[in-house]
């Protein structure tokens, strides 16, 4: 197997350990949401303090790596395209955060019958991006392999649009006041997006793994 960094095992484990908070950011999310809407705020602040945390680890890891591939002059020819997945990627532990604390500050009123739509919207919203962690983590040590994932990332997304497009005309078919139905589409939106994000950097590195492989 053709890994990337094949002499710089450093750069490598710092590699994996921001790709894991990316993932494991968005799983700290759909327990938050959950937390949420079961009406447990002590443990959804929790939730909130540990994503917060783990978007300050992955910054600081993230601008390791970049000095580290600019000062050690490591992959040239790929130095661009994996800076550019590091950053997009980092997004999605942003609108993880966003959303959360959007929830604690904002705090919308959802109705029970709608409470396992919202679950399975964030539900598939963590399937997208550990698509995405598969179809990264495979660009740097397997490429060949990088469009085994990328067809998952594609489905978890077009799954995702589903779902709110359902959520959103069981919200407006609720006998509440419009203000109400705007704010908790607004969530709804919110949500939506980080599978769209997360189909948007898997667009990138489909693009870089071919640069590599041709």
């Amino acid at each position: 197997m053709y890994s990337i960094f094949s002499a710089t095992k450093n750069l490598v484990m710092k590699i994996d350990s921001y790709i894991d908070l990316v993932g494991e950011s968005v799983l700290h999310f759909e327990e938050g949401v959950k937390l949420y809407l079961s009406g447990k705020e002590d443990e959804f602040n929790e939730r909130l303090n540990i994503i917060k945390m783990l978007e300050g680890r992955a910054d600081g890891l993230r601008q390791d790596i970049e000095a580290q591939l600019y000062v050690q002059t490591l992959i040239p020819e790929s130095r661009g395209d994996v800076l550019e997945i590091l950053e997009e990627m980092d997004a999605i532990i942003d609108f993880s955060k966003s959303i959360m604390f959007d929830f604690f500050i904002e705090k919308p009123a959802i109705p029970d019958v709608l409470h396992d739509r919202i679950k399975k919207l964030t539900e598939i919203a963590v399937n997208t991006t550990q698509a995405l962690v598969q179809a990264t983590r495979s660009y740097f040590y397997d490429v060949n392999s990088v469009k085994d994932h990328l067809h998952k990332v594609s489905f978890f997304e077009n799954e995702s649009d589903n779902i709110a497009d359902k959520a959103k005309r069981e919200i407006f078919d609720l006998d509440i006041k419009l203000s109400r139905k705007l704010h908790i589409k607004n969530f709804i939106v919110l949500i939506d997006t980080i599978s769209d994000t997360a189909e948007k950097i898997a667009n990138k590195v489909s693009i870089a793994a071919i640069k590599r492989i041709v």
